[in-house]
């Protein structure tokens, strides 16, 4: 067997592109082998659990309004919660916004309450201010199923950026997940099922510096250790696509069969579409983020019981992140240029190789040619050569008088007898 000990992945349509293979050489797999893995994982893993219906009293509200909290937040130190908006029935009511504070987090929920103390099937933006992220949610009828879009951000010592995830979450706790950055050509694609995790790493729109390197890996992991095995489908920048079976670390060549190949390309194509349907079904939640900011928003709204500072953060909390965010976007744009004039670079180089390759076929071409050219001349001179040989050689013969016999004399004659050969003669007595 053929075995790569070492494989370099980055961490994938085109499974099946028109692009020359050479996985027909390695060991052939039937697709009984390719779902061992899957088969050796075991029961799935935990479906998330519905949240406990815990409640708090707002303090800005003198009459009853349960809102929605969790026991996390209720053990937070000098934790504080605060309703902006209605009270029905004793609970919180309509469009509104969710603020939770304590010593150790600030969490806000901008969302619709129904008055019943359930809001799961609503939309929801929801800011974290200490870890500097927003997640928009669509919800459904049936937990734990909703759409998501996420942004994250990282702004420290190892730099800014801003990191993306949009996909759902099924009824059965499936997750379908794409995850990238404006800052960085490449994403992931989740494809969990619980039990066993395909994931592809697309890195197919970046600048191709590196021929040999992979643009795109579809893999499989085990959902709940994250280990990788299985087998691995790798396209790299110069067009070829590989097949490996992954075990222990080790990177076995394969070739894979075509319904293996379908089921990838499925997998795959199910995430791209949970990312549309993601896409449209929290634009209702961005509406409603959209109108509620519009009137918090306003310049003089205020809160009872929380400053300024404090009630209108909300409005101005993505603007720190403007200037850093310029300059990373900046400094991604011209490595990606320069990115792009050494992939043409390359690419000239190797048009330039194949322009050379391609002319010295010509002229080894027209060599031969050539070549066969003179050994025919050659024959055919020859051939005229002996043409013309024979023809002086019958010439000559023609031209030549016939023998001519004299007659022989009677025996014990004196006669001399003479036979004239050309112009040679011949006597004898």
């Amino acid at each position: 067997m053929h075995y790569v000990t070492k494989l370099t992945l980055f961490s994938i349509v085109i499974l099946s592109a028109g692009c020359a293979t050479t996985n027909s050489q390695f060991r052939s797999v039937k697709y009984s082998e390719t779902i061992e893995f899957e088969q050796s994982l075991g029961a799935l893993a935990d479906m998330p659990s519905p949240p406990e219906k815990l409640y708090v009293q707002p303090l800005n509200k003198s009459e009853p309004c349960k809102l929605p909290t969790s026991k996390e937040q209720q053990e937070r130190k000098n934790f504080k919660a605060y309703w902006d908006g209605q009270c029905k029935n004793g609970y919180a009511y309509g469009l509104g916004r969710d603020i939770a504070i304590s010593d150790t987090h600030h969490y806000e929920e901008i969302t619709i309450h129904d008055g019943n103390g359930d809001n799961f099937n609503a939309p929801a933006v929801n800011y974290d201010f200490v870890n500097n992220s927003v997640v928009y949610r669509m919800g459904s009828e049936t937990f734990p199923a909703h759409s998501m879009f996420g942004e994250y951000i990282q702004n420290d010592y190892n730099g800014f950026n801003v990191m993306y995830s949009a996909g759902t979450l099924g009824v059965e706790g499936n997750a379908l997940i794409t995850q990238g950055s404006p800052l960085n050509p490449g994403r992931v694609l989740i494809n969990d099922d619980r039990r066993i995790v395909y994931k592809f790493s697309d890195n197919t729109s970046a600048p191709i510096v590196n021929p040999s390197a992979p643009i795109f890996v579809a893999e499989t992991l085990d959902s709940k250790s994250k280990r990788p095995g299985g087998f691995s489908i790798v396209r790299y920048g110069n067009g070829q696509i590989r097949h490996f079976k992954v075990k222990d670390g080790q990177f076995e060549p394969v070739s894979l069969p075509e319904e293996y190949l379908a089921l990838v390309n499925k997998k795959y194509n199910e995430v791209t579409l949970a990312y549309r349907e993601a896409s449209s079904k929290i634009e209702s939640a961005r509406r409603m983020e959209r109108e509620y900011l519009h009137m918090a928003c306003s310049g003089n709204y205020k809160i009872d019981g929380l400053n300024v500072e404090i009630s209108s953060k909300i409005c101005f909390w993505r603007s720190q992140f403007q200037e850093p965010f310029n300059d990373a976007l900046a400094k991604y744009n011209l490595m990606l240029e320069e990115q792009k004039r050494t992939a043409q670079s390359i690419e000239q180089q190797q048009k330039y190789q194949e322009q050379i390759a391609l002319q010295q076929r010509i002229i080894d071409q027209q060599r031969s040619q050539q070549a066969f050219q003179d050994s025919m001349n050659a024959l055919s001179n020859l051939g005229k050569q002996m043409q013309n040989s024979g023809m002086q050689m019958q010439q000559y013969f023609l031209n030549q008088s016939p023998p001519q016999f004299a007659p022989l004399s009677l025996p014990g004659s004196n006669q001399v007898n003479c036979v004239n050969v050309g112009s040679v003669t011949n006597c004898r007595y």
